[in-house]
């Protein structure tokens, strides 16, 4: 069994928990372009998932938002609940608290998503070399719309993350 990545040192959980230090307007600010399924952690994903409705709904995302929206939406069934409950608490206690890192860990993120989509893409590619016919070969060539996407989101996160860092400086 893998041992988990402490929250202080991975990413996505230090994304996510700056999120949930954020206003409503800031976390506005740096959700925008992103998804749930940018993020290879199932549960970082689950609960950036919790984050985007609440703050859609107008709300800014404490812990007790999240966790409350988690348990009116049945995602925090049984057992799930006092395990989301405690990855909230972990991972809102361990974060660093400074606003505009979260926009730098945002970078970090897509970086990271768009590094594991140009892998899948290479792999189907490398995959399909070997035994596909040439028509499909071909198709899966052009077919890099995901990492292409990825990569504009990175680009703009990046641009972000640079100015927001030089203001605050």
């Amino acid at each position: 069994m893998e041992t988990p990545t402490p929250v202080i040192t991975d990413p996505e959980r230090q994304f996510v928990g700056c999120l949930l230090w954020l206003r409503l307007d800031p976390a506005r600010r740096v959700l925008a372009g992103m998804r749930a399924d940018d993020l290879a952690d199932p549960m970082c994903a689950q609960v950036l998932q919790l984050v985007i409705e609440v703050v859609a709904a107008g709300h800014a995302p404490c812990p007790t938002t999240v966790f409350a929206h988690a348990t009116a939406t049945g995602r925090a069934p049984g057992e799930e609940r006092a395990r989301l409950g405690m990855w909230l608490a972990d991972t809102y206690g361990h974060t660093v608290q400074v606003p505009d890192l979260a926009f730098h860990l945002k970078a970090v993120v897509l970086e990271a998503a768009w590094r594991r989509a140009i892998a899948e893409y290479a792999t189907r590619l490398l995959h399909a070399a070997e035994t596909s016919p040439t028509e499909v070969l071909h198709a899966l060539t052009d077919d890099h719309d995901s990492a292409d996407e990825l990569w504009q989101r990175y680009r703009a996160a990046l641009i972000h993350a640079t100015t927001s860092l030089e203001v605050a400086a």
